[in-house]
């Protein structure tokens, strides 16, 4: 699991965001978020402080599912915190914070490996994109099934899954975004992101329908 470091778990000014905003019990999330990123977009330090404690720890543990560098993606983080500050009376209006800031993040994280000439033909280097996903359908079959092949076999199904599939799938299922936020974080259509979560879930039955009939 990636250690955190303490730079990019305390904002530039001392944050207390999450005091600083109080709301309904019940107030829809959507509802939250839009106020929150308005009160951010109109200035209010305090609402980009709220935005920082909620998301840096999911920020980073994203940005490590695309680069194991874990101080390029320390520096996209703290650089896109910064931006965002600087252009916050231009940013685009949003209800899903969470989505925008992934999508950000993975496009300074993509052009920061371009710059330093990881990326071969619009390509990643295995080295550079990294995707260490765990998923529980694997933690649960090897903790009840103790045949080395069968826990062998489904790692290798795991494993098999392309690296676009692999994020794809960790969007879906861990971070719970909807196939249309998935398709904007991954530059790609929505009938992309279906197929490749799809073909990632065809997959894993396959290799589960094996493993359990042999």
């Amino acid at each position: 699991m990636e250690t955190i470091p303490s730079s990019v778990l305390s904002s530039p000014e001392k944050a207390s965001g999450h005091h600083a905003f109080l709301f309904k019990h019940g107030t829809a999330e959507v509802e939250i978020e839009r106020i929150v990123w308005t009160s951010f977009r109109n200035g209010n330090r305090k609402a980009l402080d709220y935005i920082f404690e909620k998301y840096v720890r999911l920020m980073f543990v994203y940005g490590g599912k695309i680069s194991r560098d874990q101080a390029l993606v320390e520096d996209c983080i703290q650089d896109l915190f910064i931006e965002l500050w600087n252009k916050r009376q231009i940013v685009a209006d949003t209800t899903n914070i969470k989505y925008y800031l992934f999508k950000a993040l993975r496009r300074k994280i993509v052009r920061r490996l371009s710059k330093d000439q990881r990326i071969l033909s619009g390509q990643f280097k295995d080295t550079d994109y990294y995707h260490a996903v765990e998923f529980p359908i694997e933690f649960n079959i090897i903790q009840e099934q103790a045949d080395h092949e069968r826990e062998s076999l489904l790692k290798k199904a795991l494993a098999d899954l392309s690296e676009r599939q692999r994020e794809a799938i960790y969007l879906k299922f861990y971070e719970r975004l909807a196939y249309r936020e998935i398709a904007g974080v991954l530059n790609v259509d929505v009938r992309s992101a279906y197929n490749l979560i799809g073909r990632a879930i065809d997959s894993l039955r396959q290799a589960i329908h094996t493993i359990y009939n042999r």
